[in-house]
């Protein structure tokens, strides 16, 4: 199986440079290649399958500042916006990354851990629960302790793990 995509990201500011809105349109490319034999023949067959999904997600500064109204301890929308941006297009430039991490490392212990990233993804994903969240992070977790140091997040990001929690809900 093969994975491609493309994400295009729209930024929108105010006169004052600040981030007012954000879009992001996903585009999601799975080949599924299936090889067939015929029981009294020996010759193989090769199937390719493709299945396209699109996603669009939009925010504005005013819409995010209504969601987080009720939890405790959010994340600004500058904040947001720097841990998003990994997240959804799967690859990030220069420090992004190390500024996502730092960002949801509010406690700075130096591993990101499920409370800590609860403050950003119920944001995009109100469906998404503790059990779930440990569910994704076992994927990175090399160490097992149940948090992501800066290599498994990096992971997460990379291998678009990030990218699946949100997008799965759109």
């Amino acid at each position: 199986m093969d994975l491609e995509y493309s994400v295009i990201e729209n930024v929108h500011r105010n006169r004052a440079g600040q981030v007012v809105q954000i879009d992001y349109q996903f585009d999601e490319t799975v080949v599924v290649e299936t090889v067939t034999s015929g029981s009294t023949v020996s010759i193989a067959k090769q199937n390719r399958e493709k299945r396209n999904r699109t996603y669009d997600a939009t925010i504005t500064r005013e819409q995010y500042q209504n969601l987080v109204r009720n939890l405790k301890n959010p994340l600004s929308f500058d904040a947001f916006i720097n841990v998003l941006r990994p997240f959804i297009m799967g690859f990030y430039s220069s420090d992004e990354l190390e500024r996502a991490f730092s960002t949801l490392d509010r406690d700075r212990s130096g591993s990101i851990h499920i409370d800590e990233l609860s403050s950003f993804l119920p944001i995009l994903n109100d469906t998404i629960n503790g059990d779930a969240l440990r569910d994704y992070i076992r994927k990175v977790d090399e160490n097992f302790d149940g948090n992501m140091n800066y290599d498994e997040f990096r992971a997460l990001v990379l291998r678009g793990i990030g990218r699946d929690i949100i997008c799965n809900h759109l």
